[in-house]
């Protein structure tokens, strides 16, 4: 038999769990089943766990530092990262692989035209797993595109842009302003009028953000990692001059980490300093530009019979909540966690197997320690926001959560982002006009 080189052999989305994959063991190459594979991790086995997936220390009960490194196979990592892009998808699911270094262009070289659909950022199932270790006490948070005995977050179809409107349809493209002033529900509604497997950016992807951001720097300050955002170093009081800030400033950075220096001057008369658009994996400014409002989560209220106001409810589906819901508990299956009812900068989440970013200490925190992010919250507000606004400064980043205002909250320097919650269908840019 001639020998084949697993570089180029044909990758898959899925597998049987009697179906085999390959891996070293004492510098041999061995086989095992993924039905053996799931059963060895969950028995505890770490040395085959750093073989098929790449992890992160969550050193928040240890030490100060927010720097806690990666361990595990890192190569897994790299593949992941390949394997996730912007891509632009129609409203019937039929989607086309923008190229990995300019987003102005499909990767097949035809010329891109956004009204056509959405531009998204696909990412494969990732498979997580918590675990601590029994000597440090130290909680890992382990991710693979292999099964690893623990949980996953489904595929990502997440706007790559901050929500605009279209004809009153929500939408993500390029060169224009995003969308504020609008309740979760009217942004719910503009998203569904592009069809009903349409919805809006989720705890979900909250979650995948930050895993994504660990993945990469092994470290959750993502302020001094990937750069401060548009809320720059020194802006503290301007959240209204950045909303007519167009889309689409990260084009040129395709599917990676990275920034680019943005210059303006706030209501103030004052240079923001170290301003900049950034990029994590396609996401433009999901931090320090503009609050995104999740579904998927919403708080209680010590106003409503029943409720303390210190609940957390995450509930499956992709839908809102209905009146009812928020006067009571989600629908269907539902976890509920606990909140602080203050504000305070994050020094410990409560992670737990579903590795959940709700604080569960904010005292003793900064901008550069711990989780360096902020936290808002009371016992009356229910909607729950993302990343921050531009005057938010060194409060922002991926941890960053506000859940004091009422779930009919509006305001201008208040957004959301698209997310398509179906099968996408990839096909070639040069036929997606007729697709």
């Amino acid at each position: 038999m001639a020998k084949k080189s697993l570089g180029t052999a044909q990758t898959v989305q899925s597998m049987l769990r009697n179906n085999c994959i390959l891996i070293e063991v004492d510098g041999a190459i061995r086989r095992i089943s993924l039905d053996n594979l799931m059963n060895a991790i969950n028995e505890g086995n770490e040395e085959l766990l750093r073989e098929v997936a790449w992890g992160v220390p969550i050193k928040q009960a240890t030490q100060s530092s927010p720097a806690w490194g990666r361990v595990g196979n890192l190569d897994m990592w790299a593949q992941y990262k390949a394997a996730t892009g912007r891509y632009l998808l129609k409203n019937n699911g039929k989607a086309a692989k923008l190229s990995v270094g300019n987003s102005g262009v499909y990767a097949d070289g035809t010329t891109l035209d956004e009204t056509a659909g959405h531009i998204i950022v696909h990412a494969p199932r990732l498979y997580y797993l918590v675990k601590t270790d029994a000597v440090t006490s130290i909680p890992y948070l382990w991710m693979s595109q292999l099964p690893i005995g623990g949980h996953y977050i489904d595929t990502i179809n997440l706007g790559a842009y901050l929500g605009s409107l279209s004809s009153g349809k929500l939408t993500s493209r390029s060169g224009v302003a995003p969308q504020g002033s609008k309740t979760i529900n009217e942004f719910w509604t503009a998203a569904q009028a592009n069809g009903t497997k349409f919805g809006l950016m989720s705890y979900d992807h909250q979650r995948w953000l930050m895993m994504m951001a660990l993945s990469e720097y092994g470290n959750p300050n993502i302020q001094a990692m990937l750069g401060n955002g548009i809320t720059g170093s020194n802006n503290s009081s301007d959240y209204t001059t950045p909303l007519s800030f167009l889309t689409g400033a990260t084009k040129s950075l395709g599917d990676g980490f990275g920034k680019v220096d943005k210059s303006w001057t706030n209501s103030g008369g004052t240079a923001v300093l170290d301003a900049c658009d950034v990029s994590v994996l396609g996401i433009e400014n999901p931090y320090g530009l503009m609050w995104q409002m999740l579904q998927g989560i919403y708080c209680g209220n010590s106003g409503n019979s029943g409720q303390d106001g210190t609940e957390v409810f995450i509930y499956e589906g992709n839908r809102l909540p209905s009146n009812a819901e928020l006067t009571s508990h989600p629908l269907g299956d539902y976890r509920q966690l606990t909140r602080p009812t203050s504000n305070n900068f994050i020094v410990r989440e409560i992670l737990g197997e579903f590795f959940d970013l709700i604080p569960s200490n904010i005292t003793g925190g900064g901008g550069t320690s711990y989780w360096c992010d902020y936290f808002y919250g009371n016992d009356a507000g229910q909607l729950v926001h993302l990343g921050g606004s531009a005057s938010s400064g060194a409060l922002c980043g991926l941890a960053f959560l506000r859940s004091n205002s009422a779930f009919s909250y509006s305001n201008a320097g208040f957004g959301s982002r698209l997310a398509y919650y179906g099968e996408i269908e990839i096909i070639d840019g040069k036929d997606i006009a007729t697709a």
